[in-house]
Protein backbone atom coordinates (compact mmCIF):
# COMPACT_ATOMS: atom_id res chain seq x y z
CA UNK A 1 0.00 0.00 0.00
CA UNK A 2 2.91 2.33 0.72
CA UNK A 3 4.35 1.66 -2.75
CA UNK A 4 0.98 2.49 -4.30
CA UNK A 5 0.93 5.80 -2.41
CA UNK A 6 4.33 6.73 -3.88
CA UNK A 7 3.07 5.78 -7.32
CA UNK A 8 -0.06 7.91 -7.05
CA UNK A 9 1.81 10.84 -5.52
CA UNK A 10 4.42 10.75 -8.27
CA UNK A 11 1.84 10.78 -11.03
CA UNK A 12 -0.12 13.60 -9.41
CA UNK A 13 3.07 15.64 -9.13
CA UNK A 14 3.90 14.88 -12.76
CA UNK A 15 0.41 16.00 -13.78
CA UNK A 16 0.91 19.23 -11.81
CA UNK A 17 4.27 19.73 -13.52
CA UNK A 18 2.67 19.40 -16.94
CA UNK A 19 -0.06 21.91 -16.09
CA UNK A 20 2.32 24.54 -14.66
CA UNK A 21 4.86 24.07 -17.45
CA UNK A 22 2.09 24.31 -20.02
CA UNK A 23 0.93 27.63 -18.57
CA UNK A 24 4.56 28.83 -18.57
CA UNK A 25 5.00 27.88 -22.23
CA UNK A 26 1.79 29.65 -23.27
CA UNK A 27 2.80 32.84 -21.44
CA UNK A 28 6.29 32.69 -22.92
CA UNK A 29 4.89 32.20 -26.41
CA UNK A 30 2.55 35.16 -25.93
CA UNK A 31 5.51 37.29 -24.82
CA UNK A 32 7.49 36.30 -27.92
CA UNK A 33 4.58 37.19 -30.20
CA UNK A 34 4.13 40.58 -28.50
CA UNK A 35 7.78 41.61 -28.28
CA UNK A 36 8.15 42.44 -31.99
CA UNK A 37 5.22 44.91 -32.25
CA UNK A 38 6.24 46.36 -28.89
CA UNK A 39 9.80 47.06 -30.08
CA UNK A 40 8.62 48.37 -33.44
CA UNK A 41 6.24 50.78 -31.73
CA UNK A 42 8.90 51.81 -29.21
CA UNK A 43 11.48 52.75 -31.86
CA UNK A 44 8.83 54.35 -34.07
CA UNK A 45 7.98 56.75 -31.25
CA UNK A 46 11.59 57.87 -30.77
CA UNK A 47 12.11 61.54 -31.70
CA UNK A 48 13.72 62.01 -35.12
CA UNK A 49 15.24 65.44 -34.47
CA UNK A 50 16.70 64.93 -31.03
CA UNK A 51 15.25 64.53 -27.57
CA UNK A 52 15.24 68.26 -26.87
CA UNK A 53 13.19 69.09 -29.96
CA UNK A 54 10.45 66.56 -29.31
CA UNK A 55 10.37 64.46 -26.15
CA UNK A 56 9.34 60.88 -26.96
CA UNK A 57 5.90 59.55 -26.13
CA UNK A 58 6.01 55.88 -25.22
CA UNK A 59 2.47 55.48 -23.95
CA UNK A 60 1.27 52.53 -26.03
CA UNK A 61 4.54 50.76 -26.82
CA UNK A 62 5.89 51.16 -23.29
CA UNK A 63 2.73 49.65 -21.85
CA UNK A 64 3.09 46.74 -24.28
CA UNK A 65 6.69 46.24 -23.22
CA UNK A 66 5.57 46.19 -19.59
CA UNK A 67 3.04 43.49 -20.47
CA UNK A 68 5.76 41.49 -22.24
CA UNK A 69 8.00 41.81 -19.18
CA UNK A 70 5.22 40.74 -16.84
CA UNK A 71 4.36 37.72 -19.00
CA UNK A 72 8.02 36.73 -19.10
CA UNK A 73 8.48 37.01 -15.34
CA UNK A 74 5.29 35.09 -14.53
CA UNK A 75 6.18 32.42 -17.10
CA UNK A 76 9.68 32.05 -15.65
CA UNK A 77 8.29 31.78 -12.11
CA UNK A 78 5.80 29.10 -13.18
CA UNK A 79 8.58 27.21 -14.94
CA UNK A 80 10.74 27.19 -11.81
CA UNK A 81 7.84 26.00 -9.65
CA UNK A 82 6.99 23.31 -12.22
CA UNK A 83 10.51 21.87 -12.29
CA UNK A 84 11.62 22.25 -8.68
CA UNK A 85 8.32 21.80 -6.85
CA UNK A 86 6.66 19.25 -9.14
CA UNK A 87 8.96 17.43 -11.58
CA UNK A 88 11.89 16.68 -9.25
CA UNK A 89 9.63 15.55 -6.36
CA UNK A 90 7.70 13.41 -8.86
CA UNK A 91 10.93 11.63 -9.79
CA UNK A 92 11.80 11.10 -6.12
CA UNK A 93 8.36 9.68 -5.38
CA UNK A 94 8.43 7.32 -8.37
CA UNK A 95 11.93 6.18 -7.36
CA UNK A 96 10.43 5.06 -4.03
CA UNK A 97 7.82 3.11 -5.98
CA UNK A 98 10.25 1.37 -8.36
CA UNK A 99 14.06 1.34 -8.21
CA UNK A 100 14.29 1.72 -12.00
CA UNK A 101 13.38 5.39 -11.56
CA UNK A 102 16.35 6.08 -9.27
CA UNK A 103 18.78 7.04 -12.05
CA UNK A 104 16.38 9.42 -13.86
CA UNK A 105 15.38 10.96 -10.52
CA UNK A 106 19.02 11.59 -9.55
CA UNK A 107 19.89 13.04 -12.94
CA UNK A 108 16.96 15.44 -12.73
CA UNK A 109 17.66 16.43 -9.13
CA UNK A 110 21.39 17.05 -9.44
CA UNK A 111 21.25 18.41 -12.97
CA UNK A 112 18.47 20.94 -12.47
CA UNK A 113 19.57 22.07 -9.00
CA UNK A 114 23.17 22.59 -10.11
CA UNK A 115 21.88 24.45 -13.18
CA UNK A 116 19.83 26.75 -10.95
CA UNK A 117 22.78 27.47 -8.67
CA UNK A 118 25.11 28.16 -11.60
CA UNK A 119 22.45 30.31 -13.25
CA UNK A 120 22.23 32.50 -10.15
CA UNK A 121 26.04 32.64 -10.04
CA UNK A 122 26.06 33.76 -13.68
CA UNK A 123 23.83 36.71 -12.87
CA UNK A 124 25.95 37.61 -9.83
CA UNK A 125 29.22 37.48 -11.80
CA UNK A 126 27.78 39.55 -14.66
CA UNK A 127 26.39 42.15 -12.24
CA UNK A 128 29.68 42.29 -10.33
CA UNK A 129 31.61 42.91 -13.55
CA UNK A 130 29.36 45.77 -14.61
CA UNK A 131 28.80 47.49 -11.25
CA UNK A 132 32.33 48.98 -10.80
CA UNK A 133 32.27 50.64 -14.20
CA UNK A 134 28.67 51.82 -14.04
CA UNK A 135 29.85 55.33 -13.24
CA UNK A 136 32.08 55.41 -16.32
CA UNK A 137 29.24 54.16 -18.49
CA UNK A 138 27.07 57.01 -17.21
CA UNK A 139 29.89 59.44 -17.95
CA UNK A 140 30.12 58.22 -21.53
CA UNK A 141 26.36 58.53 -21.90
CA UNK A 142 26.42 62.29 -21.13
CA UNK A 143 25.72 64.65 -24.07
CA UNK A 144 28.75 65.77 -26.08
CA UNK A 145 28.24 69.39 -25.03
CA UNK A 146 29.06 68.49 -21.41
CA UNK A 147 32.44 69.10 -19.72
CA UNK A 148 35.57 67.88 -21.55
CA UNK A 149 35.97 64.96 -19.14
CA UNK A 150 32.62 63.55 -20.22
CA UNK A 151 33.87 62.73 -23.70
CA UNK A 152 36.19 59.97 -24.64
CA UNK A 153 36.19 56.22 -24.30
CA UNK A 154 36.04 53.68 -21.53
CA UNK A 155 39.36 53.33 -19.71
CA UNK A 156 41.46 50.31 -20.62
CA UNK A 157 41.38 48.93 -17.09
CA UNK A 158 37.61 49.22 -16.86
CA UNK A 159 37.20 47.69 -20.31
CA UNK A 160 39.41 44.72 -19.42
CA UNK A 161 37.48 44.25 -16.19
CA UNK A 162 34.20 44.26 -18.08
CA UNK A 163 35.41 41.79 -20.70
CA UNK A 164 36.91 39.44 -18.11
CA UNK A 165 33.76 39.56 -15.99
CA UNK A 166 31.43 38.88 -18.92
CA UNK A 167 33.63 36.04 -20.18
CA UNK A 168 33.60 34.53 -16.70
CA UNK A 169 29.81 34.82 -16.60
CA UNK A 170 29.62 33.18 -20.03
CA UNK A 171 31.79 30.29 -18.85
CA UNK A 172 29.59 29.74 -15.79
CA UNK A 173 26.52 29.92 -18.03
CA UNK A 174 27.97 27.16 -20.24
CA UNK A 175 28.42 24.90 -17.21
CA UNK A 176 24.85 25.76 -16.16
CA UNK A 177 23.60 24.72 -19.60
CA UNK A 178 25.50 21.42 -19.33
CA UNK A 179 23.96 20.75 -15.92
CA UNK A 180 20.50 21.58 -17.26
CA UNK A 181 21.10 19.16 -20.14
CA UNK A 182 21.90 16.42 -17.61
CA UNK A 183 18.59 17.13 -15.88
CA UNK A 184 16.85 17.09 -19.27
CA UNK A 185 18.29 13.64 -20.01
CA UNK A 186 16.91 12.42 -16.69
CA UNK A 187 13.49 13.81 -17.59
CA UNK A 188 13.47 11.98 -20.94
CA UNK A 189 14.59 8.75 -19.25
CA UNK A 190 11.79 9.15 -16.70
CA UNK A 191 9.16 9.42 -19.43
CA UNK A 192 10.44 6.38 -21.31
CA UNK A 193 10.59 4.35 -18.09
CA UNK A 194 7.08 5.45 -17.14
CA UNK A 195 5.83 4.16 -20.47
CA UNK A 196 7.45 0.79 -19.80
CA UNK A 197 6.26 0.50 -16.19
CA UNK A 198 2.69 1.74 -16.67
CA UNK A 199 1.96 0.54 -20.19
CA UNK A 200 0.78 4.04 -21.16
CA UNK A 201 2.37 4.78 -24.52
CA UNK A 202 1.63 8.48 -24.21
CA UNK A 203 4.68 8.93 -21.99
CA UNK A 204 6.90 7.50 -24.75
CA UNK A 205 5.27 9.81 -27.31
CA UNK A 206 5.87 12.80 -25.03
CA UNK A 207 9.53 11.82 -24.61
CA UNK A 208 9.97 11.65 -28.39
CA UNK A 209 8.35 15.07 -28.79
CA UNK A 210 10.67 16.53 -26.13
CA UNK A 211 13.68 15.13 -28.03
CA UNK A 212 12.38 16.55 -31.30
CA UNK A 213 11.88 19.95 -29.68
CA UNK A 214 15.55 19.93 -28.66
CA UNK A 215 16.69 18.95 -32.18
CA UNK A 216 14.50 21.55 -33.87
CA UNK A 217 15.75 24.10 -31.37
CA UNK A 218 19.28 23.54 -32.68
CA UNK A 219 18.03 23.60 -36.28
CA UNK A 220 16.28 26.94 -35.70
CA UNK A 221 19.74 28.56 -35.37
CA UNK A 222 20.45 27.80 -39.06
CA UNK A 223 19.95 30.89 -41.27
CA UNK A 224 16.72 30.94 -43.29
CA UNK A 225 15.69 27.55 -41.85
CA UNK A 226 15.38 29.17 -38.45
CA UNK A 227 12.61 31.47 -39.69
CA UNK A 228 10.46 28.45 -40.49
CA UNK A 229 11.32 26.53 -37.31
CA UNK A 230 11.23 29.49 -34.92
CA UNK A 231 8.03 28.44 -33.15
CA UNK A 232 8.20 24.69 -33.80
CA UNK A 233 10.20 23.78 -30.64
CA UNK A 234 7.67 25.58 -28.42
CA UNK A 235 4.79 23.86 -30.24
CA UNK A 236 6.40 20.44 -29.73
CA UNK A 237 6.97 21.12 -26.03
CA UNK A 238 3.36 22.24 -25.60
CA UNK A 239 2.14 19.07 -27.33
CA UNK A 240 4.42 16.96 -25.11
CA UNK A 241 3.12 18.62 -21.95
CA UNK A 242 -0.50 18.06 -22.98
CA UNK A 243 0.27 14.38 -23.60
CA UNK A 244 2.10 14.08 -20.25
CA UNK A 245 -0.94 15.47 -18.46
CA UNK A 246 -3.36 13.17 -20.26
CA UNK A 247 -1.09 10.16 -19.78
CA UNK A 248 -0.76 10.90 -16.06
CA UNK A 249 -4.54 11.03 -15.74
CA UNK A 250 -4.82 7.76 -17.60
CA UNK A 251 -2.18 6.10 -15.41
CA UNK A 252 -4.03 7.32 -12.30
CA UNK A 253 -7.12 5.32 -13.25
CA UNK A 254 -7.79 2.27 -11.07
CA UNK A 255 -5.98 -0.80 -12.43
CA UNK A 256 -8.01 -3.79 -13.62
CA UNK A 257 -8.49 -6.72 -11.24
CA UNK A 258 -5.33 -8.76 -10.76
CA UNK A 259 -3.02 -5.92 -11.86
CA UNK A 260 -0.79 -3.64 -9.83
CA UNK A 261 -0.73 0.15 -10.28
CA UNK A 262 0.55 1.05 -13.73
CA UNK A 263 -0.86 -1.99 -15.44
CA UNK A 264 1.81 -4.46 -14.28
CA UNK A 265 0.94 -7.87 -12.92
CA UNK A 266 0.80 -8.42 -9.20
CA UNK A 267 3.04 -11.43 -9.68
CA UNK A 268 5.78 -9.36 -11.25
CA UNK A 269 8.97 -9.05 -9.19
Amino acid sequence: MIEQDHYLKGLRLLKGYAELALASQVLGLAAVLLILPALVGFFAELPRNGWAAAPPRFSGSLALLVVVGALTLVGAALSLVAVYARLIPAGDSLARWRAVFSSPAKLMKYGYWVALGLGVLTVVVAAASIAPIFGELLRLAEPPWGPPSSTGTLSQEAGMQLVFGLLSALLVAIFAAIAAFVGWIGQVMLLFELSSQTGVQGFRTAAILVILSMLTGFASAIPYVGLVLALLPAALVIAALVIIRESSLRALLPPPPGAAPGGTSTTAP
